[in-house]
């Protein structure tokens, strides 16, 4: 039969580089060094009382860095396919349709939201200073995040697993900044819940859909919107986050039952792959034993087909 999604992350293709946790872990770790470090790090260098300046600073010149560093590692390692492209859980039985529902309501907020933009206050060269940002950041987030992270997890891990591991870690580095700068531990913890919770929800649109672009392009609109909506951004504070009407807060909501109906359905999905491992192990051990316990005349004859292997 066909292989299933859980049946590929088991047996991922050959490398140059084992997939293994540490080798995402240290990954994501040159990633933040990259973008958080140098792009604070061009704030104390080049000195700044324009806001557009330092975000074009803090963005245009570490994220290509950390880009391309993720890009050649990606093609050089042989994870390349794995990182962009994964068979959505639409595609296989149980067909997870309503997975979709998840980018469509992330949407919701970022439309919305550019009705609240003060477009008169806004020119074109920050427009498209800020979309440029913005996209930067989604793409470098979602292939170190849910690209390279994923598949060193997924070689020997569940989907459950997966997206457990790879949304803490986003929360927890984009927390580095208020970490350094004496942010209280409960107002941390709050914005590692609540950014870790991003990072679910962008892992579901990634196995829902199965490319990466999508919520690298989710991810990009979203932080674009708020930029363009407040007045106070920087590359030490971040965006403001305006206050949601009520139907993105409806949408916030569903999105929360969408996320844990998605754990319970990983946590199915892996339970599902164990007992598939299991039987698969079992008939090739009851295989075993009745070919070596067999007598000569059981054998097959000279020039018979062999049985093909057990497909995942």
């Amino acid at each position: 039969m066909i292989a299933d999604s859980t049946t590929i992350a088991a047996a991922p293709a050959p490398g140059r580089v084992a997939r293994t946790f540490w080798v995402g872990l240290a990954a994501a770790a040159v990633y933040v060094l990259i973008a958080a470090g140098l792009g604070n790090l061009m704030d104390v260098l080049v000195p700044t009382e324009s806001p557009e300046l330092e975000f074009a600073l803090s963005h245009l010149v570490p994220l290509p860095i950390a880009l391309a560093l993720g890009l050649w590692f990606a093609r050089w390692s042989g994870w390349w396919s794995d990182i962009w492209r994964q068979r959505p859980v639409t595609s296989q039985p149980p067909r997870r349709y309503w997975m979709l529902a998840v980018p469509v309501l992330l949407l919701v907020g970022p439309v919305l939201g550019l009705f609240d933009v003060p477009w008169s206050d806004r020119s074109v060269g920050l427009v498209l200073l800020l979309a440029l940002g913005c996209l930067l950041v989604g793409l470098g987030e979602e292939l170190f995040y849910r690209g390279i992270i994923r598949v060193s997890i997924r070689a020997r891990h569940g989907e459950f697993v997966a997206l457990l591991v790879t949304s803490l870690l986003f929360g927890l580095s984009h927390s580095v900044g208020s970490m350094i700068n004496g942010v209280p531990a409960g107002a941390i913890a709050f914005q590692v819940a609540v950014t870790a919770f991003d990072g679910a929800l962008y892992y579901v649109v990634f196995r829902a859909t199965g490319r990466l672009w999508v919520p690298v392009l989710i991810h990009a609109i979203t932080d674009c919107t708020l930029y363009l909506q407040s007045d106070e951004w920087s590359a030490a504070t971040g965006h403001a986050v305006p206050d949601p009407g009520p139907v993105a807060i409806g949408a916030q909501f569903v999105l929360g039952a969408l996320l844990i109906a998605a754990v319970v359905s990983f946590l199915l999905e892996d339970a599902r792959a164990r007992r598939a491992r299991r039987a698969r192990r079992d008939e090739a051990s009851t295989g075993g034993s009745v070919g070596s316990g067999g007598s000569a005349g059981s054998a097959a004859p000279s020039g018979s087909a062999a049985t093909p292997p057990i497909e995942g």
